[in-house]
């Protein structure tokens, strides 16, 4: 992969990388290209690379809530608070029809467990009053020295307050705007993931389905990646020459009100990649080669930049120029959204049936892109970040496999009771998939690994059940559920 040499020893780099590095100079075309944002900032596990942390953590402790998942939250609570230093600030919610702030940076350290402790369940499920307390709790005590996060859990229907998706994503996109990053965390199978998914993408965050287990994990991941953040309100702007526009955004990013497009918050060593699609007209190009630029900020402040030139050529020229892996990797993860678009829509529905085609076509294009990135690995430059992008795909390709096994069970059983109690399920962990590409947090997490075998545990649970429904299915059922065995194999 080209790199400009001047950021080699950089801690931040910022790559242009077009699809080809030539395009027509005989009629106007397009040409796919990637940015990508790679942080190599030296980070101990418990220290941070900048400025002090304001952490609100808002737990829902409504009547659902009670027992194990109550006391688990508790517990990692306590754990966050004991690893808290210097002049960090720490601020505990708790919300059911009320919200009620248990602990906040005034809250003498000797007092704080002993509080936490006294936490029990309550009522109903204010969502957005609990979440709004978090935000003004966080706004109190911003100052210039501190990044702002607010992690949002939740196991239930918000069935008070403000419900509108559209209301609680715009009120986050705002809270984005002044610094203050919400990520949401889904418990068990009741929860609105619609409304969670729409505050956390909105805010910058990351939205997390976890079942009904492993809060303590994804509270660690939160107040870790809090802890290393490196660019709290990153932007990247992209500069074109004449004759060169975007035609296409391969990507769900927002614009950002001071230009550009705002991106989720950068940790230490983290990769950031999203792609547009261009339009070149040759005859407005001044002379026989174009840069596309592009810069990287910190909310006003200039990080980095980097640019890469474009050579306008003869066709047959411009089809010997190799096509850049990462390209068409970043595309094919991009359209694949849309595939999981439809699958929620179906889950919803109960509707599968046009879904296997669609599916079975997934695996294949991600295959495809994997054999192509196999084959030019020497375009890569850095093996490090090559392994990295071939675990996004194979990700890609195992959730998509998984997918297909459980349509090709579940299709003619869409309106049965016990199958649509499962569907909400898988709805719940497809729309995690979604939101992670929507916000570009790809790789490998233990917590969708578990939620995939989960799924596949239930489903096979769930053939004997139907075998009981639909006995004259029985033989085909059970060709099904040793493939879906096969699928957890290959996870375990």
């Amino acid at each position: 992969m080209s790199e400009p040499s001047a950021q080699n020893d950089q801690p931040v780099k910022l790559l242009v990388v077009p699809e080809r590095t030539a395009t027509r100079n005989d009629e106007v075309t397009e040409l796919d290209v990637v940015l990508e944002v790679r942080c190599r900032i030296a980070e101990e596990a418990t220290g941070r690379t900048g400025g002090a942390m304001n952490l609100c953590l808002v737990i829902d402790r409504s009547g659902s809530m009670s027992g194990q998942k109550l006391e688990t939250a508790k517990r990692s609570c306590v754990e966050i608070f004991r690893r808290i230093t210097g002049n960090s600030l720490l601020t505990v919610v708790v919300f059911d029809d009320e919200a009620e702030v248990v602990i906040n940076p005034q809250t003498p350290r000797d007092r704080v467990e002993e509080k936490l402790g006294a936490i029990g369940t309550g009522g109903m499920t204010n969502l957005s009053m609990g979440w709004y307390q978090g935000l003004l709790e966080l706004q109190t005590h911003m100052t210039d020295q501190h990044y702002n996060r607010l992690v949002l859990l939740s196991d239930g229907m918000a069935n008070r307050g403000e419900t509108k998706k559209a209301t609680l994503a715009s009120m986050a996109s705002r809270a984005r705007d002044v610094g203050i990053t919400t990520s949401t965390v889904g418990i068990g199978t009741d929860f609105q993931e619609d409304l969670l998914e729409a505050i956390s993408t909105a805010s910058g965050g990351r939205f997390w389905y976890i079942g009904d287990s492993a809060i303590e994990s994804i509270l660690e991941e939160e107040f870790l990646g809090a802890l290393t953040v490196a660019y709290d309100r990153p932007r990247v702007r992209l500069d074109l020459p004449a004759g060169v526009k975007i035609s296409e955004e391969l990507h769900s990013l927002r614009s950002s009100p001071r230009g550009g497009y705002g991106l989720r918050s950068l940790k230490g060593q983290d990769v950031f990649n999203f792609a547009v699609r261009l339009e070149i007209d040759p005859e407005r190009v001044d002379g026989e080669s174009f840069r596309i630029g592009a810069t990287l900020y910190n909310d006003r402040e200039e990080v980095t930049a980097a640019e890469e030139t474009v050579t306008l050529a003869p066709q047959p020229q411009v089809a010997a120029t190799p096509v850049h892996p990462l390209v068409t990797s970043v595309v094919a993860q991009h359209r694949a959204a849309s595939t999981d678009e439809k699958l929620m829509a179906g889950l919803e529905s109960g509707d599968l049936s046009s879904m296997r085609t669609e599916l079975m076509a997934e695996v294949e294009r991600m295959r495809a892109v994997e054999a192509d990135m196999k084959k030019r690995r020497s375009m890569w430059g850095d093996d490090v970040r090559y392994q990295g992008e071939m675990g996004n795909v194979g990700v890609y390709m195992g959730n998509n496999a998984v997918s297909l096994a459980l349509t090709e069970l579940l299709a003619p059983y869409g309106q049965s009771p016990v199958v649509q109690h499962f569907l909400s399920r898988w709805r719940k962990v497809v729309k995690r998939g979604w939101a992670r590409n929507d916000y570009r947090d790809m790789g490998a997490y233990d917590v969708d690994s578990d939620n995939q075998a989960g799924l596949l545990l239930e489903a096979i649970r769930l053939v004997d059940r139907l075998i009981i429904e639909f006995p004259q299915d029985r033989a085909t059922l059970e060709e099904h559920r040793e493939r879906i065995r096969e699928q957890l194999a290959q996870l375990q």
